[in-house]
């Protein structure tokens, strides 16, 4: 799960390997602190989409890999050109991503990336389902706004 949703987020393998490492890392490191009542599935997916964002930022950069689109069902059909303007879509998509506030971005990965409803994320982030659709809302509004210019320039040319 951890890998997976790490994959989701960075769209490289070995970036998600990384991520993948760097969680559990971080959970050995606070075991004796840890609260043995956490929800497990709702403090890895928080930590992994975390340290996958943290990821985002750090590099301002994506790798070259098109290893997520190559495993996508349309890419066979697709020609280099439709390829690289998706990869580029992707790309924009995550940099936005990482401009979101963390909680925002959390919910935003979890239901769009992830596929969770919303009573699955409010129990990983421990909040109400009217907490997350609030945050998904205003994640979508934001998105949109920082994907505006790309989806003007697309629509130009």
């Amino acid at each position: 799960m951890v890998l997976n949703t790490a994959f989701r987020v960075l769209g490289d393998a070995q970036s998600a390997q990384d991520v993948h490492q760097e969680v559990f890392l971080a959970i050995w490191q606070r075991w004796a602190n840890l609260d043995r009542k956490v929800s497990w599935p709702g403090y890895l997916y928080r930590t992994t989409v975390r340290k996958a964002i943290d990821m985002i930022r750090k590099n301002k950069r994506w790798p070259d890999s098109l290893e997520g689109l190559e495993r996508s069902p349309q890419a066979s059909n697709q020609r280099p050109h439709q390829i690289l303007v998706a990869r580029e879509l992707q790309e924009r998509l995550r940099g936005c991503i990482a401009q979101l506030p963390e909680r925002q971005a959390h919910v935003f990965v979890l239901s769009k990336l992830e596929g969770l409803k919303h009573a699955e994320i409010a129990a990983c982030l421990d909040c109400s389902e009217g907490t997350v659709r609030v945050h998904l809302h205003r994640a979508l509004q934001r998105l949109s706004e920082l994907m505006k210019d790309y989806m003007e320039e697309e629509a130009d040319s």
